[in-house]
């Protein structure tokens, strides 16, 4: 049997290539902004809450959706509570004036917001 020089080499390293590659990791990365808004909805629209921020998230990953972030109230993507104490947090973040953090990821998503899975509170 007679191949194509370098053809199994060029295999070879196609293979390796494919199996050591793994999955894509997710974008992440974070912003310091004021919370402008908060929304609340009855249904599972943009997983149930999100915060709108001052900072575009869309600028540090261009997958999020522009100046909102979601805290999967749903339950989706966290705990019920958990994601509610998020919302508190950025409550009183817009209630009293102080800016936040907040950490995003866009391999979980609603409705083409991304998901808030840290935020602190600056004083």
């Amino acid at each position: 049997m007679q191949t194509r020089p370098g053809f199994l080499g060029l295999t070879a390293a196609a293979v390796a290539l494919i199996t050591t590659a793994g999955p894509v990791p997710a974008g992440s990365g974070n912003v310091v902004a004021n919370v402008n808004r908060v929304l609340i909805a009855v249904d599972a629209r943009w997983g149930g809450c999100m915060a709108m921020l001052s900072a575009n998230p869309q600028s540090v990953l261009p997958s999020c959706g522009s100046w909102w972030v979601t805290f999967s109230c749903t339950g989706d993507f966290t705990d019920r509570v958990r994601a509610y104490r998020m919302l508190d947090a950025s409550e009183l973040a817009l209630a009293t004036g102080k800016r936040v953090q907040v950490w995003f990821r866009d391999d979980k998503m609603h409705n083409g917001y991304c998901l808030a899975d840290r935020l602190d509170i600056i004083r």
